[in-house]
Formats: C-alpha cells, sequence, structure tokens
C-alpha cells in the first residue's frame, strides 16, 4: 500500500533528483545548506551537504551552515519551485536567510523540455475537420463488442449499417468476444520494461486483434449498454491498447495526451450502440467517452449512432413501420459514412427517431422478464 510521504521523504526525494543533474553541474562548491522548516507544529531540521562530486541529504542540524533557510515546509517548497520570488519572500516575511545566500546556486536547475527526444505526433488537420478532408476508406473493420457475438441484438441492427457501408468499401466484421483478451493489470511493464510490449504479449489475442484493427481506416464500434457503460470486454481492449501508446505527454487539440506508437493518418470512428431503455439520456456516460478516446487516440468521431428500445422493436408488431424505418436509415447512414464522412440529418433523425412508451409498454417489459426467470433460453 502506498504510504503518506513525509516533508522529510520528500526533501531526501528532492536531494536525490538533484544529484542526477549535479555531475554535470557547472557550478558545484564544498558547503551545506541547513533547513529549519516548520510543518503543522512540528520542526524540521535536515541540510544539504555537497562537494565537488554529490550532494548528500542529512537529517539534523549540521555545524557551521553555509547558509542557513527558515520558513514553513510550504513556503520552501513554493521557492524551490519557482513559485515564490525570494525576495519578496523576505520581505513578506515567508522566508528568512543567514549566511551565503549565493551558495543555493550550487543546487542546478534543469530545464527538461528542450533536453528529452519526445516522438512527435502533432494534431492534423484532418483531426480538426475529417469531412473536409474526407477520403472515402480503403477498409472498414466493424469491432461488434457484444459478449452474445452474432447472437445479439447488436449485430441484427448492425448488418443494415454494414450492407450501406459494403456497398462502396471493404468492411470486415470482427466479434470481440471470439478472442481472449486480459485485464490490464496496470503494471506499465508496456511503458518501462518492455516498452511497446504487454505482459500478456504473447498469452492471449490482444497483439492480434490490435495489429488486424491498424489496417482499418475507419474503425466502427459496436455495443450494447451494459450497466450505464459497454461491456467489460470492449473496456478490457481499450485499457490494454495503452500499450500501442508512449507514456509522455504532448499538447493536443483540447489537453494533454500521449503520442502514438503507431501512427496512421486520418484513421476516423463510429460509434454505435444500442439499449433496451427507451431514452436516449442512457448513451450520455459511453458519449463522454468516446470523445475523450477520440482526443487521446488521435481518432476522430464522424458519426454517432445511438438506437433506444432495441429489443423492444424486435418482434413488436405495434413497432414494425418503425423498426422497417429505422433499418432502412441505418442502411442508408453506412452509404454516407463511406461517401461523405458524416451520416445527413434527415438519416441520423429516422435511426434515433422515439419511441413512444406507455405504462402498458413498461408493463409488457416487466412481464416478458418475470415469465422468464429460471428459464434455460439464452438465445432470445
Amino acid at each position: 500500500m502506498k504510504e503518506v510521504l513525509s516533508p522529510l521523504d520528500i526533501m531526501r526525494n528532492m536531494v536525490e533528483k538533484l544529484q542526477t543533474f549535479y555531475p554535470t553541474h557547472d557550478k558545484k562548491a564544498g558547503g551545506i545548506i541547513q533547513f529549519h522548516l516548520r510543518h503543522l507544529n512540528e520542526n524540521i531540521d535536515c541540510y544539504i551537504k555537497s562537494d565537488e562530486k554529490e550532494l548528500r541529504f542529512f537529517e539534523g542540524t549540521a555545524i557551521n551552515p553555509t547558509v542557513t533557510v527558515k520558513s514553513t515546509f510550504y513556503n520552501w517548497l513554493d521557492l524551490a519551485g519557482g513559485k515564490l520570488n525570494p525576495v519578496l519572500g523576505v520581505m513578506t516575511g515567508k522566508l528568512k536567510f543567514k549566511g551565503d545566500t549565493s551558495f543555493f546556486k550550487i543546487l542546478p536547475r534543469k530545464k527538461l523540455g528542450k533536453e528529452l527526444d519526445i516522438p512527435k505526433d502533432p494534431v492534423t488537420k484532418f483531426e480538426k475537420n475529417p469531412q473536409k478532408y474526407w477520403t472515402k476508406p480503403e477498409k472498414i473493420i466493424v469491432l461488434s463488442a457484444s459478449p452474445r457475438a452474432q447472437n445479439g441484438y447488436t449485430d441484427y441492427y448492425l448488418s443494415p449499417f454494414i450492407k450501406g457501408m459494403r456497398k462502396n468499401a471493404e468492411v470486415e466484421l470482427v466479434h470481440l468476444a471470439k478472442y481472449k483478451i486480459n485485464p490490464c493489470t496496470g503494471c506499465f511493464s508496456c511503458w518501462m520494461k518492455i516498452p511497446g510490449e504487454c505482459i500478456y504479449h504473447s498469452k492471449d489475442d490482444f497483439n492480434v486483434l490490435a495489429e488486424k484493427m491498424f489496417t482499418a481506416d475507419l474503425t466502427v464500434y459496436a455495443f450494447p449498454i451494459y450497466a450505464d457503460s459497454m461491456p467489460g470486454i470492449l473496456k478490457n481492449y481499450f485499457d490494454r491498447s495503452v500499450s500501442r501508446a508512449y507514456p509522455y505527454m504532448i499538447e493536443g487539440m483540447n489537453r494533454v495526451r500521449h503520442p502514438r506508437r503507431y501512427i496512421h493518418e486520418n484513421h476516423s470512428m463510429v460509434v454505435f450502440s444500442i439499449c433496451g431503455f427507451f431514452e436516449m439520456i442512457n448513451f450520455e456516460p459511453v458519449r463522454a467517452y468516446f470523445q475523450a478516446l477520440a482526443h487521446n487516440r488521435h481518432t476522430p468521431v464522424i458519426a454517432e449512432i445511438y438506437r433506444t428500445t432495441a429489443v423492444g422493436l424486435y418482434g413488436n408488431p405495434f413497432a414494425f413501420k418503425m423498426q422497417r424505418s429505422v433499418l432502412n436509415a441505418l442502411e442508408k447512414a453506412g452509404e454516407d459514412i463511406v461517401t461523405l464522412g458524416k451520416i445527413k440529418r434527415r438519416t441520423q433523425k429516422l435511426i434515433h427517431q422515439k419511441f413512444r412508451v406507455t405504462s402498458t409498454d413498461i408493463d409488457k417489459v416487466n412481464e416478458w422478464w418475470k415469465e422468464s426467470e429460471g428459464s434455460q433460453k439464452n438465445d432470445y
């Protein structure tokens, strides 16, 4: 279990970090910086001793220090971090110095950003405006993430959408449930021990699937809503995908993100989800997730398809007309995606048309589940 670091731990870690820069520092000298710090009604006495070779940290009080600092622990951290001007600190009484203050020059200040060789992965024109720079995708992969694979309602609604896309592009349907993908353990081995390679690299199917997915110009992520989010198998896939990014941080469109190890120019994605509930608000959690994912994966979402009442429309004689309208619109949406990089507004409205629920509809749902209690059927 992680433990709370004490001020002495923080000071020790700070000196150890400074020591990594000290051997090449051009202002090395022998002497002592004494600290008398105050934190939560506790006195903290420690010092840094330097010579021509190294910086060393000690607890306690030194004899004849070169310079002494007296302040609160937080004020010292602000000074060390460049947030507190030393002159202003003295004038306001936050800092008190005694001795040769020029001796602080032995503490190296390192500006890392200019010296680290960080992979470049800048924001692209396509990422900012995919429709303006749209070109017809040569290959589309539909990742169906229903744990029930082809037996679920996700594939039922996907079918006309895929049919529409196949009129103008190569489309491959992949069922995630047929791949074994272990959950991420958070060990960061893929970032530190063997960069780019997970501990499960040769023990499950993630790498095989990731390489397949990389060949697509457009990816459709299709899944049912499970527990107000996506199914766990899809979240496992996304969690494991951290191995295909560098750990470094770079500026993105809106905020900081990681650069990619494998760059696929003009790659985009479509979110395709269904649920049994009647209200569109049930898709808000996954919608927010995919907006974040789009930024962090450098892959814009060009369309979102959300269909409520997915089970309720199927086989419901009173909703047959509406179901046919939705299925036809899904096929048209598949055509639009390939040629335009978006779905026309009228088509989107037909897909998302609202099922006007009544108390009778809710009663029918509850009746079905009540009748199904104890049933051994799983192909409903």
